[in-house]
């Protein structure tokens, strides 16, 4: 076998200029299919990643009627159920936030401790709502970095005062914690609201008068479609109304994204992978004029006891040579532009390595495809009729 691979890369050589624009035409099929590869992964990544941040890894319970209310009631019974990890309620008000000269139209939205886990708040600076803020009804807050950097020209403003103006009336609040623009659902929902002030749940029912919740956002430990059956089940019976709840279960609109990414990524892979078939064309016109040129070195071969199967396996050792130096090569340049496209924008690189060693065996699998044919056309010349030709 190595006297074979030694005898196609001599070959190869000896029309390099030929054997380099064979190798490039592999090279623009194999570095537009790395390059759709790339762009699924990171993007799959990147909306995973979004979705995840939006606390889109659990449930969403919702009232669907006016003889239905989630309240502390509806709140404990969530909290008691099985397969329920954690469960917050949110309340929602559109409020006027004064900090320093700016006023500004935001969303405030009161929330429960442990935000990390139920809306996936990203912390920047100080803390987040803590249990002893929602059990005395704290005037503290949480804003995002938007609102800071309207007001201060930079992040970190923990320990300012700002003024919300909810029921009618403006109240100051001290803020204790700075976080993450876009890291929350209900601000990526409101794109208009120019930033978000979180503040204890318990401080906006004083403050609005009410004690009822707007949502309460739930995070699951095991099968969500299981405990989104379990949750409206136990709330239908608690309020003795059928159908005056609903659950939006996000991990399942999750999914079916993913799956629907999944599908838009195979059919740009095969419209890619057409440019691979055309090469496997380049290739067998390049080793079918490589036997017309190679007719006497083949009966010479013959002549002295070459097999049909060892000149076979030579032109079948170039052709596969040939797909290996293309698909190498179309994967570097393709990973090496989505490298340096993924430190442009700022996002990870991902490298399928599983995808990758696919499309190198697809590449070889093609390469011997279309190298089939004019390797038998090789293997088949009489020594005879070979040495009568001429070049």
């Amino acid at each position: 076998m190595r006297d074979i691979l030694a005898c196609a890369l001599k070959s190869l050589r000896r029309k390099w200029s030929r054997t380099l624009l064979t190798v490039s035409s592999i090279t623009v099929g194999v570095s537009m299919v790395t390059i759709v590869s790339m762009i699924s992964s990171m993007g799959k990544q990147v909306v995973n990643q979004e979705l995840d941040s939006l606390g889109v890894n659990g449930l969403s319970v919702s009232s669907s009627g006016d003889n239905t209310l989630l309240d502390e009631g509806t709140l404990e019974i969530i909290r008691n159920l099985s397969g329920v990890d954690t469960a917050m309620p949110l309340m929602i008000e559109y409020a006027n936030a004064t900090l320093r000269e700016s006023c500004e139209n935001s969303l405030i939205c009161g929330i429960d401790s442990g935000a990390t886990q139920a809306i996936s708040l990203t912390l920047k600076h100080g803390r987040l709502i803590s249990q002893g803020d929602v059990r005395g009804a704290a005037m503290v807050c949480v804003v995002d970095e938007t609102v800071a950097r309207k007001a201060y020209s930079r992040e970190n403003i923990v320990g300012k005062t700002i003024f919300l103006n909810i029921g009618g009336v403006e109240e100051a609040f001290q803020i204790v914690g700075i976080t993450e623009a876009g890291s929350s659902l209900l601000q990526n929902l409101t794109e208009l609201i120019p930033g978000m002030v979180y503040i204890p749940y318990t401080t906006m029912q004083n403050l609005t008068g009410r004690d009822t919740f707007n949502q309460i956002a739930v995070r699951v430990s095991g099968d969500a479609s299981q405990t989104e059956s379990r949750i409206i089940k136990a709330l239908e019976r608690s309020a003795g109304v059928a159908g005056g709840f609903r659950t939006d279960n996000l991990a399942v609109q999750k999914e079916r994204l993913g799956g629907l990414m999944d599908i838009v990524t195979l059919i740009l892979t095969a419209i890619s992978g057409i440019s691979l078939i055309v090469s496997g064309l380049g290739i067998m016109t390049i080793m079918l004029v490589s036997v017309s040129e190679r007719t006497k070195e083949i009966g010479i071969k013959k002549a002295i006891g070459a097999s049909r199967n060892r000149i076979m396996l030579e032109f079948l050792a170039e052709a596969a040579v040939i797909s290996l130096l293309g698909s190498l090569t179309g994967i570097l340049s393709g990973a090496g532009l989505m490298a340096a496209a993924a430190l442009l924008i700022g996002q990870p690189l991902i490298l399928p390595l599983q995808a990758f060693a696919l499309l190198v065996g697809f590449s070889l699998l093609i390469g011997c495809v279309f190298g089939v044919y004019p390797a038998l056309k090789a293997s088949r010349l009489r020594p005879v009729d070979a040495l009568r030709q001429d070049g």
